[in-house]
């Protein structure tokens, strides 16, 4: 079974990285996690590859992790979901309001 990435959703991290989002830049730093602490809580939000999961037990903060990384509660697979995003044509450049 596929679970998509949704808000409240449990899951089990088993990542091996983890995004950090700068100010002005993300990294991606190697992370490993205990297993008693590997439990979290999805917030919904997914960026690339990568969802925001709620780690209560590990240190009660936000971490972003790979999708491909995580299963559900009960073992399901997490796949994240694209949605193409279709762009107006360009007209022309902008005219500047003066």
């Amino acid at each position: 079974m596929e679970l998509k990435p949704s808000k409240g959703l449990r899951v089990q991290v088993n990542a091996q990285r983890e995004a950090i989002f700068g100010d002005e830049s993300v990294s991606v730093q190697r992370v490993s996690i205990n297993n008693g602490a590997n439990l979290g809580v999805m917030t919904g939000r997914t960026l690339i590859g990568f969802c925001e999961v709620e780690m209560q037990k590990l240190d009660g903060r936000n971490h972003w992790y790979p999708v491909d990384e995580l299963v559900g509660e009960h073992g399901e697979k997490i796949v994240e979901e694209e949605i193409p995003i279709e762009l107006p044509e360009d007209e022309g450049p902008e005219e500047e309001l003066a």
